[in-house]
């Protein structure tokens, strides 16, 4: 299992996110492999960048692939990305959900082990 880092933005750190996401659409949508269009994005902080690049790449999975059914080797020749790269993605986004899951059941107050009334 890897080890994800989720992240609380502030509103400054949202604004540069939202605009990042949107140079990065706008740089595949103009042709850019999926890096060149995190490069063009130009986002100064190292730290903010590595949680930005990631969810892009998981929001391009999600839209293109799991939600428009665009096969997994389209997708990594479309984003110009090695497919182990998509692979960890796919993974992470798998362990989210988990997570997510989990965090909704705890917050239910449904007692005992699931599937029992």
């Amino acid at each position: 299992m890897t080890e994800v880092q989720y992240k609380e933005y502030s509103p400054e750190e949202s604004a540069v996110y939202e605009a990042a996401i949107s140079r990065i659409r706008e740089g595949l949508q103009g042709g850019l492999s999926f890096d060149e269009a995190c490069r063009e994005a130009e986002i100064k902080d190292s730290g903010l960048r590595i949680f930005i690049e990631d969810d892009a790449l998981k929001i391009m999975l999600a839209e293109l692939h799991f939600g428009g059914a665009m096969p997994l080797q389209d997708f990594a020749e479309r984003l110009r990305l090695p497919l182990k790269r998509i692979n960890k993605a796919i993974v992470e986004m798998l362990e989210d959900a988990g997570v997510t899951a989990a965090e909704m059941y705890q917050q239910s107050g449904e007692e005992g082990p699931v599937g029992h009334a």
